[in-house]
């Protein structure tokens, strides 16, 4: 499946001490068989003294392959070992949005 190939290409090129990877398809009023809208949530020391931005572009980058044509939407949450420490007891806002017809 599309999510364990997107998991194993990160693994693979980052030192990642932790992902989890979430499908909000569902939410996004999408068919349940269509993979449109991604939470990865990524924690390595691989992302010490690199800016948000460049963060993304190093995922982005991993998974040009992964999610060309076929995903909509790409949220990242992108964390230090101690950036993540710090943050862990506070809750991550995983908005919805609805699809208006």
């Amino acid at each position: 499946m599309i999510l364990k190939k997107i998991e194993n290409s990160l693994k693979s090129n980052i030192n990642v001490d932790f992902i989890d990877i979430f499908d909000n398809s569902a939410s996004h009023n999408y068919s349940k068989n269509n993979l449109t809208h991604l939470t990865i949530i990524i924690i390595s020391d691989a992302f010490i003294n690199i800016n948000l931005i460049d963060r993304h572009r190093i995922i982005f980058n991993i998974l040009k392959k992964e999610i060309k044509y076929k995903i909509y939407s790409i949220t990242l949450y992108t964390y230090t070992i101690i950036e993540w420490k710090n943050k862990k007891n506070k809750k991550i806002n995983f908005s919805k949005c609805l699809k208006k017809h």
